[in-house]
């Protein structure tokens, strides 16, 4: 990959952006149109012509909604309805009659990633104050994994300009997360002389962007940012599939009835064996990055060279290391099943 490949002065234009919520702000606190304007931005209104036929959906945050609700359903197993779901956040801003909410936006990212961060804190307090989710853990410098690799070479230089300028670990984290440069180039560029001194100066630098990211208001961790451990159900794997089919047959008999309980739903079964697996891997004698790898490989499905890329390391490096872990793991639910069935 080229270093100047991407034209970052037409992918990113701060003005715009700060204009653009600027602009959906203002219309929100107008004092004569502001009460229209808001019931459309927040709610699925619908703009029909003579015929009854629908021309246009002035719902604004409908595409972030959708977003939303789908990810509340995968990651907690709870379906919020559309309108519960404005009405939450709506009030999350309309606080104590006013839109005082609104002034903490200060345009560094677009208004909508700043809402989407707003509107999930107020809808896991609802959720934990209503009991339909338990309280999670804070998530730390400690406990989270950088995933810009993931993000576009624009969105990663938003962010390292925005967080880390003027740090002296600017450099090589534009270099490593906007320029894609190998770590080769990025070690003669900057003069560091042995991998042993990147890795460290790497492992400092993206503590130092974990902690302004979830210090930052203005961007949304779950784009950025991973949790090393379990935090969330994502896609199930074919052992999964194989284990829910198990508990579906032979429920009266499978060690998994003790594990998962009895007399559960299909999308329980599949949620539950997926937390099982987690579990599971916890327990094995593995290092931190070993079950890393093998979570992220085998139960989420991860793009292997999106992995290697987040893990400094080559293809197949990874495809090796996974292999042994999932040969490791087969062997090690093999003695389980056979101990406990």
């Amino acid at each position: 990959m080229n270093e100047m490949t991407y034209n970052f002065n037409e992918m990113y234009q701060p003005q715009k952006i700060k204009a653009d919520g600027d602009e959906i702000i203002m219309k929100l606190k107008n004092k004569e149109n502001g009460a229209i304007y808001s019931y459309q931005f927040f709610y699925d209104t619908m703009v029909t012509d003579d015929k009854g036929k629908t021309k246009k959906k002035l719902c604004q945050i409908a595409p972030l909604r959708s977003k939303m609700i789908y990810d509340f359903k995968r990651d907690f197993g709870v379906t919020l309805k559309p309108d519960d779901f404005s009405t939450i956040v709506y009030l999350a801003l309309w606080a104590n009659g006013s839109w005082g909410p609104l002034d903490s936006y200060t345009g560094r990212c677009s208004f909508y990633a700043w809402l989407r961060r707003v509107a999930k804190n107020a809808i896991m307090e609802r959720l934990v104050e209503e009991h339909l989710i338990d309280d999670v853990r804070n998530r730390t410098v400690n406990n989270t994994r950088l995933a810009l690799l993931s993000q576009s070479p624009s969105k990663c230089k938003m962010v390292i300009d925005d967080l880390m300028a003027g740090s002296k670990y600017y450099s090589l984290l534009t270099a490593i997360y906007v320029n894609r440069l190998p770590k080769k180039k990025i070690m003669k560029q900057l003069h560091i002389k042995d991998v042993a001194e990147f890795t460290a100066i790497k492992k400092a630098g993206d503590n130092k962007l974990k902690d302004a990211i979830l210090r930052s208001v203005e961007y949304s961790e779950e784009d950025i940012l991973r949790d090393k451990t379990k935090h969330v159900v994502t896609v199930s794997s074919e052992l999964v599939a194989d284990l829910s089919e198990w508990y579906r047959l032979k429920t009266d008999v499978t060690p998994l009835s003790d594990v998962l309980g009895t007399n559960l739903s299909g999308e329980e079964v599949r949620v539950k064996t997926v937390e099982f697996l987690y579990d599971f891997s916890e327990k094995l004698n593995w290092s931190d990055q070993d079950r890393y790898i093998w979570q992220r490989r085998f139960i989420v499905n991860a793009d292997p060279e999106g992995l290697a890329l987040e893990l400094d390391r080559d293809r197949s490096w990874l495809d090796t290391r996974y292999s042994r872990l999932n040969a490791k793991f087969n062997k090690a639910i093999k003695l389980w099943w056979k101990t406990h069935a």
